[in-house]
């Protein structure tokens, strides 16, 4: 009767180890999962609005808080989230450089007029950074460089789900989100494009306006009138 108890002891202790081991590694496969939804969640919460910090994101995207198979996971998502912020913010600094702003002021006709040769080489640069940023941009949200974070990090199929799952809204980004951004940026394209029509024609008639106060003021009429023109093609 006692070898009876011992043998059925025993097999309860060993079932309840089994137990407590498969209990331990539910949890711990659950808590990671989670550590990583809530590093995501704090991701959104930082770049939901347009002016993000982006210091503070770095902090967030260059720790490590899950354990065990789904640090991949972390690693891959926040290695995307980090070049896709990193750039978006690259272009929102081009869009708000209050330089490019300034361009077709009565100050700056007075410091790089009439040739603008410096206004010229800053528009064009600024131009290039945005066609490339947009261009970059765009890249980044195709489903097959979302994917390539987390297949460069593992192979194991739970882990690869789990990725895709988390970053659904941009993997499936529909293409209407995908030519509002690329309109976005080429309507400020368009817009440097005309600033330099601008200081081009005033290069072209240098020596028939001249700056009093904060007006600019021409020989004829015809060169109001043309010049006008260009300002009403930027307020549209």
């Amino acid at each position: 009767m006692k070898k009876g108890l011992i043998i059925g002891l025993t097999i309860g202790v060993i079932v309840l180890a089994a137990i407590a081991g498969g209990a331990y590694f539910f949890i711990n496969s659950f808590m990671g999962k989670a550590k990583v939804v809530e590093e995501l969640s704090q991701i959104e919460e930082v770049t939901k609005s347009g002016e993000f910090d982006i210091e503070k994101l770095n902090e967030i995207t260059d720790r490590t808080v899950a354990t065990g198979k789904y640090v991949a996971v972390e690693k891959a998502a926040k290695n995307y989230a980090k070049d896709l912020f990193t750039k978006a913010n690259e272009v929102r600094n081009l869009l708000q450089d209050e330089k490019l702003g300034q361009m077709l002021t009565a100050s700056n006709y007075q410091a790089d007029g009439p040739e603008f040769t410096a206004s010229k080489t800053y528009i064009n640069e600024a131009k290039q950074k945005l066609q490339d940023g947009k261009t970059e941009m765009l890249g980044l949200i195709e489903e097959g460089k979302i994917n390539s974070y987390i297949e460069a990090e593992t192979k194991d199929a739970s882990c690869i789900e789990l990725y895709k799952q988390l970053l659904a809204e941009d993997i499936n980004m529909p293409e209407s989100e995908k030519k509002e951004l690329e309109t976005s940026v080429d309507k400020i394209v368009s817009a440097l494009d005309t600033e330099l029509e601008v200081l081009d024609f005033l290069t072209e008639n240098k020596g028939k306006w001249k700056v009093e106060g904060e007006q600019v003021l021409f020989d004829s009429n015809s060169l109001v009138i043309k010049y006008n023109s260009f300002l009403t093609k930027l307020r549209i």
